[in-house]
Formats: C-alpha cells, structure tokens, sequence
C-alpha cells in the first residue's frame, strides 16, 4: 500500500489565501477514492486543520532545513504504509493512471524509489519507500548538494518526461 503525500509551501508567518487551502482540500477530495492513507506535511498545520479535518494526517517536518526532504522525512517516519507518492499542493493531481504506471515501473525494477526525470531530477510525483529514510536524514543534513546525495545513495528507477505527458507542469 502506498500513501499519498501532499507537500505545503514553506510560510513565514504569512496567512494562507484561500487557493492555498482549497488547493489542497481539493487535491485531497481527488486522492480519497484511491489511497487510505493521506498526509498533509505543513509547517502550519493548525491553518489546515480546518479545512482537512479527519479527511487526512496533517504532519509537521521534523527538521526544520526549510527543504522538501525534511518534510518527505517526516511522512516517511511517520507513515503506516511502505511506500508514499510525492504530491505538491501547488500541482494538480497527475491521474491514477499516472501513479500506476510509476509504481508499476518502481516495482518491476525492484528499486527504493521511481524519480521524474534522470538528467533533472525532481521528487515531485517520485514514489519512494521507507528503505531510504537513513539516506534522507543523511541527505538532510548535508551543507549541500542534498538531492544529489539521495540519488547516488539509492537504487531509482528513472522516468522521462516523454513517456508521463501528463506530468508536464
């Protein structure tokens, strides 16, 4: 099983405008038919509370880098399933075709994680399992080069932008 992860943007103590919270009530309504398990990372997450109530896990990162690693960290740790896809409030939801397919690639290659596009690598929409969180927190505590250092430290599976069209944001 695998959960559904929705990253927030970092704020500093600026108010959340409405599309800020409908996005993310809004991309919860459309993962709801398909996962059990839903989580909300948010440095604030009281301002979500009301508006996700019990339709989600609202989380907090752990680490506070101001990087999505440490909020990946914390769903990760924290998650009752295995595996969680990557999802960013300010991205609409890709489709569960979309998310088949990834983990269907993660699976048949038996790696720690399926990575939107190699030569520019991003988390976002990447399925990644809890095999990794000693490299995360490594990763997260690096002075730079953070992402790199996960991706040469674990087995990902690539896939191109060409195959996913509906990725293209």
């Amino acid at each position: 099983m695998t959960a559904a992860v929705i990253l927030t943007e970092f704020n500093e103590s600026k108010p959340l405008s409405k599309n800020d919270k409908s996005a993310v009530v809004s991309l919860i309504s459309e993962l709801k038919p398909y996962f059990k398990e839903i989580i909300v990372v948010s440095d604030q997450p009281s301002v979500y509370l009301p508006y996700v109530k019990d339709t989600a896990r609202i989380l907090t990162p752990y680490y506070k880098v101001r990087d999505p690693l440490s909020s990946i960290h914390a769903a990760l740790s924290l998650a009752i399933s295995d595996d969680v896809w990557i999802l960013h409030e300010a991205f609409s939801f890709p489709g569960i075709t979309t998310f088949n397919e990834i983990l269907l690639l993660k699976e048949s290659s038996g790696s720690q994680c399926a990575v939107y596009e190699k030569k520019n690598p991003s988390l976002l929409y990447s399925i990644v399992d809890k095999s990794v969180l000693s490299v995360l927190y490594e990763a997260i505590h690096k002075k730079s080069n953070r992402l790199t250092h996960l991706f040469n430290q674990t087995y990902c599976t690539y896939f191109p932008l060409q195959k996913n069209k509906s990725l293209q944001t």
